[in-house]
């Protein structure tokens, strides 16, 4: 009897990876209305959707639309990121699956960069109000033709179909990260 359960424990544990490498997500906007609150306190409010984009609000903000779950069009800054995600092409990572990659380049005034973004993982992670919760985890890695380098990383929560958190990191000692605190419907 001991010897069954320890074979079934050891399976159990042997088969998890490949079980978590078999999911898949289709791509979907938060619900119009849903609310995410970051550690910063800047809240976002979902409107609708647009083929791959989904329209959002920065609360006391402008509105903007969230191409691929990934890129922010205005960004935060104002610029306007069309050109930029016109090339990338993100919605070519859709649906996510682990080991799914896409590669793009992008060239604008003199300078081009070579990126390579990949769904990496399935993993449960500590999300919104500290619960557990199952991610995807995409990473873009990004060189450019001048030698610079950086990492970005997205945790995308297949219940919220939102970012719950980001990260940035390049070769220059930058930093940057967004973490969602809460979601209300």
């Amino acid at each position: 009897m001991k010897r069954r359960a320890l074979s079934a424990g050891l399976a159990a544990l042997l088969l998890s990876p490949l079980a978590a490498t078999a999911q898949t997500m289709e791509f979907a906007c938060p619900d119009p209305g849903t609310t995410f609150t970051y550690d910063s306190g800047v809240k976002v409010v979902a409107r609708g959707r647009e083929g791959m984009t989904c329209l959002m609000e920065r609360v006391g903000g402008g509105s903007f639309k969230l191409s691929a779950l990934l890129f922010d069009n205005p960004s935060p800054d104002g610029a306007d990121m069309s050109a930029y995600i016109a090339a990338l092409r993100p919605d070519r990572l859709w649906p996510l699956q682990v080991g799914k990659k896409i590669e793009a380049h992008y060239s604008v005034g003199g300078n081009s960069w070579a990126y390579v973004l990949t769904v990496v993982r399935y993993e449960r992670r500590t999300g919104p109000a500290d619960k557990m919760i199952d991610t995807f985890l995409i990473e873009m890695t990004e060189q450019g033709s001048k030698g610079q380098r950086s990492v970005s990383r997205w945790w995308i929560s297949p219940a919220d179909k939102f970012a719950i958190r980001y990260d940035f990191s390049d070769g220059a000692g930058k930093a940057n990260r967004a973490v969602v605190t809460s979601v209300t419907h």
